[in-house]
């Protein structure tokens, strides 16, 4: 995954844990997220975020 490929709403993995990103800081490669469980947020280092298929957006259907 390349660090254009991110973008906001989009959920990320990550070692601190997963959630959906709210902002992202270019200048310093920061992806900041708000955890899927409680909802508070955190920072991420764009190194730290794991490519995982199995983390989907919300608006994704199962069949």
């Amino acid at each position: 995954m390349e660090f254009n490929d991110i973008h906001i709403g989009m959920r990320c993995g990550s070692k601190k844990g997963s959630g959906t990103v709210t902002w992202i800081d270019g200048s310093t490669r920061t992806i900041y997220l708000a955890d899927t469980c409680n909802n508070n947020n955190f920072e991420v280092e764009f190194e730290e975020i794991i490519e995982d298929p199995q983390v989907h957006n919300r608006e994704d259907t199962f069949y």
